[in-house]
């Protein structure tokens, strides 16, 4: 009987170290043979197939002067509108200059010539908004120009509102171009929200 026993201990021991050796054969086969890697460069599975209106492709990933351009662009954005956004009837002064120091061209001619009636309509109603940036996106963009969208979320308070804070959500795209090292606002304009 201990003999048996011995004998279906060394078997059952044997069957799971055999298992276990055809598990990582397995696991290995599949990392090795997966479709994320085309040309060398990781992608989502999927690549080179047919998805009814095209080919799903990879992507090549972009050099770090692309990389830096980009993320100066998408910054520039957000500070732009986080700018616009945020406005205080008791000291207009500061986001008429701050919007001012980063725009150019049209915007900025538009700008300034209605800050001083926006200055005044905020001052009679007493208004305030305070909002953050949610996300920024690039639309596109080159070494001279750039289109992004930005989403704020907010609140907005004033004599309407009966000085109660009110949501406020804005989708705002913004054209950008490079001037003299820096990435400046020349068009901005509301996006409707659907």
């Amino acid at each position: 009987m201990d003999r048996s026993r011995v004998r279906l201990n060394i078997a059952l021991y044997a069957a799971t170290v055999l298992c276990g050796c055809v598990a990582l054969l397995l696991l290995y086969l599949h990392v090795t043979t997966s479709d994320n890697e085309v040309n060398g460069t990781d992608v989502v599975p999927g690549a080179g197939q047919d998805v009814g209106r095209g080919l799903v492709e990879a992507v090549p990933l972009a050099d770090d002067a692309e990389q830096e351009r980009t993320a100066a662009q998408l910054e520039a954005a957000s500070k732009m509108v986080t700018a616009f956004v945020n406005f205080d009837y008791q000291d207009p002064a500061r986001t008429i200059e701050a919007v001012k120091s980063m725009a150019t061209g049209t915007f900025l001619s538009q700008y300034s010539k209605g800050a001083k009636d926006l200055e005044k309509l905020a001052t009679e109603a007493q208004s305030s908004m305070v909002a953050e940036v949610v996300w920024t996106g690039l639309v596109a963009g080159d070494e001279d120009t750039a289109t992004a969208i930005v989403a704020t979320s907010g609140t907005v308070k004033n004599k309407t509102t009966n000085f109660q804070p009110e949501a406020r959500n804005y989708r705002i795209q913004l054209e950008l171009v490079r001037e003299d090292g820096r990435w400046l606002t020349k068009d901005l304009q509301y996006v409707a929200l659907g």
